[in-house]
């Protein structure tokens, strides 16, 4: 990973946020995030919010398969004429759009089908290209870990965890 030195401190190494090597969102280290802005159907953010407690619950699921995001979110603005869904993923763009393709697709399709302007669906041939068309890119980003991937943060956890009930069984 590629670092630079804090303006701030002048000595504290602080990694370098780079463009994707696709060039589509940031990067730093191993972490990657991308911002992608639609357009809504009229009703459309009504029609979702019906339904976002049940999105909510199925993110567990379907991003524990995808394996590799850190977060992700859904905003309506602009008087809920556009959509921002943004997203800080592990790995390279093509294969975390492969990942959501192969695991996340009916997820995506049930959020957004009567939601977006356009939506392909996600098995459309053409999705990769259309969604990579809304994609804008951050001025800035910051990842507090970008070193770290969602398996070495679940890892950490279960380490800490056995830890603390280390530290309580020696308590008494």
């Amino acid at each position: 990973m590629t670092t630079q030195k804090s303006p701030a401190t002048g000595t504290a190494e602080i990694p370098t946020v780079v463009r994707q090597p696709e060039g589509v969102g940031k990067r730093a280290g191993d972490i990657a995030e991308i911002t992608v802005l639609f357009d809504v159907k009229p009703g459309g953010a009504a029609r979702y919010r019906q339904d976002a407690s049940k999105y909510q619950a199925d993110a567990w699921y379907y991003e524990r398969l995808v394996g590799t995001v850190h977060d992700f979110r859904v905003v309506f603005i602009n008087n809920d004429t556009q959509v921002i869904a943004a997203v800080t993923y592990d790995g390279g763009f093509k294969p975390y759009l492969a990942d959501i393709i192969a695991n996340a697709a009916p997820w995506f399709d049930e959020m957004f089908t009567d939601v977006v302007e356009g939506w392909p669906g996600s098995t459309d041939p053409h999705f990769s290209e259309w969604l990579t068309s809304r994609i804008v890119e951050a001025d800035m980003w910051y990842a507090s870990n970008p070193t770290m991937t969602v398996q070495d943060t679940a890892k950490a956890q279960k380490v800490t965890q056995a830890f603390d009930m280390l530290l309580d069984a020696a308590a008494g």
